[in-house]
């Protein structure tokens, strides 16, 4: 989105750092092409976490990994290192189909970009070439339009995240031809694979059809280095994204979509029950009697879930979804659940809604929202179903909104972050039993591999990046060196994955 967040009285720091996450992004990539070319393999060691239950080794992967400082790339024009000994990719050859681009090789791909104009908020002209270097088919100059994406993220930090339009539907690096794809900066995240590994952890969960792939690139536009994104894919209606036939909804709960905030203010609702800001991102262009048609139905959602009515859930929602979106949000802590912002769903021709796409997660991990722009890991604090159990409908007048001109508060379930509340369309459930069962059952599965996939593959991509980090340090002098925030990233998910164990049997 390209929109300024509207301010509102107490909540300066917390509306302001709005995340990028307002735009979209997804898809179904096969397993482990996330983490390494196909036919590439690191060797991983588990790593052991004090105190924690869910790890017994011992681990080198423990201690800072760090790069040689004579791979850093000094000056930030068109680099032109190549990968030592020790990268990922070393000694392993290009198909000879693939085109030879030469632009930098530093393990991963390159993009470069020249744009015809200075880049911001709207869309300029550009070309764009990809240097696969040895894992994926180059991409050699093609037309696209580019702008800047995001909300804090853009407004705050040099560092600018992107979104990219393509003329001509493409393949990018191995992922389904589309031409919409986003370049996520991570400039908050110090670790650099915070939104990486919750969506690792969405796909290990099983039940999104849905989870964007994390390709990382070093980029260059019109001749500036800029550092290390993540490549993703738009969340958008799209056969190899989110997969709805053309009677089916694209929505996402956003406070930055209400209807007096967003440019597509007439696709967007504030929720009947909830009062949430509900943005309709597919259909596009609806008539206003198609969108209260819309409103209407989603209403009934909300009643069944104030209503904390298991059987009637469960008939309009998939509920395995439901169940592993607000566990991913609560292992993550990821504080946009409380406004909400960038919570996508989707309802598809069985006439269920799913949750989903993910999206967004550099404002969880323990986020400081009331420090400055990059402290992470400064609390446990925030457990879902805790607190009031009011489950009685809102009554959104102006009286009963927040500082944000939202109705949550009283009548909701609310978490203990601060005693800030979440909507209760997120927590009403836990007062059904039933609901309580499935979702302790479900955290059952999944708690004793899921962490263990997520460091995997975080420690591999790692490896794989380990040139790109240090010249994106140097482009970006950080706060915190990654390999100290990626321990510290490991050491406090494993903990809150021990403590939100004993929480849920506390329930």
């Amino acid at each position: 989105m390209g929109h300024v967040c509207r301010l509102a009285k107490g909540g300066l720091f917390l509306v302001l750092l709005s995340i990028c996450a307002c735009g979209d992004s997804v898809s179904e990539a096969p397993t482990g092409t996330e983490v390494a070319a196909t036919e590439r393999t690191t060797s991983i060691t588990p790593v052991d976490f004090p105190n924690s239950s869910f790890f017994n080794s011992s681990s080198s992967l423990w201690a800072p990994q760090s790069s040689s400082s004579s791979q850093v790339q000094q000056g930030f024009s068109s680099p032109q290192m190549q990968p030592t000994s020790s990268s990922l990719w070393n000694s392993q050859t290009s198909s000879s189909s693939v085109k030879n681009i030469h632009l930098p090789n530093n393990g991963i791909p390159y993009v470069r970009i020249i744009a015809t104009d200075s880049i911001d908020t709207e869309y300029v002209a550009c070309t764009i070439e990809i240097a696969g270097n040895g894992q994926y088919e180059d991409i050699t100059p093609a037309g696209a339009r580019i702008r800047q994406r995001g909300n804090s993220t853009r407004l705050w930090y040099d560092k600018k995240p992107y979104r990219i339009k393509l003329d001509n539907k493409t393949s990018i690096l191995g992922l389904p031809a589309n031409k919409d794809w986003v370049l996520l900066a991570n400039y908050r995240d110090q670790s650099k694979f915070m939104n990486a590994i919750a969506f690792d952890m969405a796909r290990y969960m099983g039940s999104f059809p849905f989870v964007n792939a994390n390709r990382f690139v070093e980029v260059e536009i019109n001749g500036d280095y800029m550092g290390m994104y993540q490549l993703t894919e738009q969340i958008e209606r799209a056969t190899s994204r989110v997969d709805i036939d053309t009677s089916g909804l694209l929505l996402s709960l956003d406070m930055d979509d209400g209807p007096e905030l967003s440019p597509d203010a007439g696709n967007n609702f504030y929720s009947k029950v909830y009062g949430m800001p509900v943005a309709v991102k597919y259909p596009k262009n609806i008539s206003a009697e198609r969108l209260e048609t819309i409103a209407t139905d989603f209403a009934t959602l909300e009643q069944a879930i104030v209503s904390a009515d298991y059987d009637n859930v469960q008939k309009l929602m998939d509920m395995e979804s439901f169940i592993d979106f607000i566990l991913l949000q609560e292992i993550t802590r990821n504080v946009e659940l409380e406004a909400p912002r960038s919570m996508h769903l989707y309802r598809d021709d069985t006439g269920k809604y799913h949750m989903g796409p993910v999206w967004d997660f550099d404002g969880g991990f323990g986020y400081g929202w009331d420090e400055d722009t990059k402290e992470y890991f400064t609390s446990q604090s925030w457990i879902l179903g805790t607190g009031n159990p009011s489950k009685s409908p809102y009554n959104c007048t102006a009286e009963s909104k927040n500082d944000w001109g939202m109705c949550n508060g009283t009548n909701t379930r609310f978490n203990n972050y601060d005693g800030r509340a979440v909507p209760g369309f997120f927590t009403n459930m836990f007062a059904n039993g039933t609901f309580l069962a499935a979702y302790r059952a479900r955290w059952e599965s999944h708690k004793n591999g899921i962490l263990a996939d997520a460091f995997a593959k975080l420690d591999a991509y790692v490896s794989q990046t380990a040139i790109a980090l240090e010249n994106d340090a140097t482009r970006w002098p950080p706060i915190r060196r990654y390999d100290t925030e990626i321990q510290t990233l490991k050491k406090w998910l494993a903990e809150r994955a021990d403590n939100y164990s004993s929480v849920l049997m506390q329930y």
